[in-house]
């Protein structure tokens, strides 16, 4: 599988995000709790801290892992859903609240991370597991671009659904 496609899936969820960091702090700190215990704004924290860390990781060359993906995750990929409210996010991304501004920092530096992994290029279509990923074992690039691509898609659903419950 080739980098770009999935990329230009993220930048264009980054604009998404950025449609939603333009509505500002009250709207980004709304919380419908039927929903998830997160409100709109640890969302999209987590995300961002999810797509920092995943694409950093890419950008540097990591090493290789010695287990890959597992059963679930070759499954959840494939359909490109995660179901809610099962897996536990790792302290180091848990979604906190934060101004938006600070939301805003980043997303630049996902964006500049983008592009850095766009640039790498081979590197990028190596066959071996290089993220270790806490429920799917180590994923290759690109197993790891396609579960941001449905990571960053599950949390835009909830904050979709969370503006529909609060009636934004």
């Amino acid at each position: 599988m080739h980098p770009e496609p999935q990329l230009r899936r993220i930048a264009a969820q980054l604009q998404s995000v950025e449609a939603l960091l333009d509505e500002g702090d009250e709207k980004l700190g709304r919380r419908a709790p039927r929903v998830s215990a997160w409100s709109v704004c640890e969302q999209l924290d987590h995300l961002t801290k999810v797509l920092e860390r995943a694409l950093a990781l890419l950008a540097s060359g990591p090493p290789r892992l010695g287990r890959g993906i597992n059963l679930v995750g070759r499954v959840l990929l494939a359909v490109g859903r995660l179901p809610r409210g099962i897996g536990k996010s790792p302290s180091a991304v848990r979604g906190v609240e934060r101004p938006e501004s600070e939301l805003r920092g980043a997303l630049a530096r996902v964006r500049v991370l983008v592009a850095s992994v766009d640039g790498a290029g081979p590197a990028l279509v190596g066959r071996h597991p290089v993220f270790p990923h806490p429920y799917f074992a180590g994923l290759t690039p690109a197993q790891t671009l396609r579960f941001l691509v449905v990571h960053t898609d599950h949390h835009l659903r909830i904050v979709a659904d969370i503006r529909r419950a609060t009636g934004v």
